[in-house]
Order: structure tokens, then C-alpha cells, then sequence
């Protein structure tokens, strides 16, 4: 059917083609933009309930994660317990730190497995605490190795300090990126994180473990 007669059926039949566009196309547009309409909605709803559960995702990541910190935070509070007292051999110094990576060993699976939605600057903040764990092990190993026993202490405290620096950093990354959240930190908490390892040690202490720390230092570099 060409152009030419469906122009002489239309004049024909002028009623035709209100029936037609009335109870054919009309419905037709009208079903394709109720479609649309409805498809821009579920892909609306969708994006919502996925932002929706990416945030209670994100809540629940962050707080497992920083609940793990401070756990490997309170095994090195345990360390530093059991290395007070007076260390008479390097046997002493490794079977804690055994103790301590059974201990904390259970918490790496938790923080690793609650990464997903984190930032980039909290990952690095982590990776930065790991270190800083890391850094503890080399140093108390090295210790034992010279016999330098009573200095184990000293790399504990400062240790501890460094990784609540950390633990703080990164409660307060998850607030600045969070800032809905309406949740002021206690200072006085913070402080009593950076101090689970006792009192600084005394002046004579620390200068003398930084003598020795400076001895060890040039006997690796040499």
C-alpha cells in the first residue's frame, strides 16, 4: 500500500484516522513513555538502594576494620606486658612475639576481607600501621639478636605510639570523608590509646637506647 492510496482512504474516511490515532498510536505512545518512565524509575530506585548499601557497606567495613586496629593495638599492650619484666635470654623476646602473630594473625583476615569500599587515603593509612607493625618486629628481633634485652621495652612504647597515631588518622579519615556522621571523638580516649604501654621511659633510658640503636645502625652499615 503506497503513500497515494492511503491519502485517498483517509479522505474518503476522515474518521479513520482519528480512530487510528486515537486507538492505536496514542496508546502506543502513551505505553512507550509509561515504559520509559517506569525504566528510568527502577534504574533511579537501583542506584539509590546500590549508593544506599554501599554506604551501610562502607559503616560496616569501617568499623570492623578499625575494631581490628585497636585489637592488634591491645596485642601489643600484651607484648609489652610480657617483656616488662627482666628478659634473661633472645628465647624470651621470640616465644612473645610468636604469641603476639598467633594473636593477631585472626585480625589480618578481618581487615583485609573489609577493604572493599574504603578510600585510597584510608588504605594507605592502613598499610602505613602495618608498617609500623612490621618495623616493631625487625627492631625486637634485632635486639634479641645483640642482646640488647632491656631495650624492648623502649621500641614497644614507641611503637605503640606510632600505631595509635595511625589508628587515630584513620577515625578521623572515615569522619572527614563521612562528615554526616555526627560523631565527636574524646580526646581523653585518644590519649589513653597512645599511652597503653605505660610511662615514657626516663631520660637515662632513652638516651641510652639511642646510643645503642645508633651502634647497631653503623654496624649494619659497615
Amino acid at each position: 500500500m503506497n503513500n497515494e492510496t492511503l491519502r485517498l482512504i483517509f479522505e474518503k474516511n476522515p474518521g479513520l484516522f482519528n480512530i487510528l490515532l486515537t486507538g492505536v498510536l496514542l496508546p502506543m505512545g502513551i505505553l512507550w513513555l509509561t515504559n520509559r518512565h517506569n525504566r528510568k524509575q527502577r534504574e533511579s530506585e537501583k542506584s539509590l538502594e546500590s549508593k544506599y548499601n554501599s554506604k551501610i557497606n562502607l559503616r560496616k567495613q569501617e568499623r570492623i576494620v578499625y575494631a581490628s586496629l585497636l585489637k592488634i593495638l591491645f596485642e601489643v599492650q600484651q607484648l609489652y606486658i610480657s617483656l616488662e619484666g627482666k628478659i634473661v635470654s633472645a628465647n624470651v623476646i621470640i616465644n612473645a612475639l610468636g604469641k603476639f602473630e598467633e594473636s593477631v594473625y585472626r585480625y589480618h583476615g578481618d581487615i583485609s576481607n573489609n577493604m572493599l569500599y574504603l578510600s585510597s587515603s584510608s588504605i594507605n593509612l592502613i598499610y602505613k600501621f602495618y608498617q609500623q607493625m612490621s618495623n616493631l618486629r625487625i627492631e625486637l628481633m634485632k635486639l634479641s639478636e645483640n642482646t640488647e634485652y632491656d631495650m624492648a621495652t623502649i621500641v614497644l612504647f614507641d611503637s605503640s605510639q606510632l600505631m595509635a597515631n595511625s589508628i587515630i588518622e584513620i577515625q578521623e579519615m572515615f569522619m572527614k570523608e563521612r562528615p554526616e556522621l555526627k560523631v565527636q571523638f574524646n580526646k581523653t580516649q585518644q590519649d589513653e590509646m597512645k599511652n597503653l604501654c605505660g610511662l615514657p621511659p626516663s631520660k637515662e633510658k632513652r638516651e641510652k637506647y639511642e646510643k645503642q640503636k645508633q651502634s647497631l645502625l653503623s654496624h649494619g652499615l659497615q
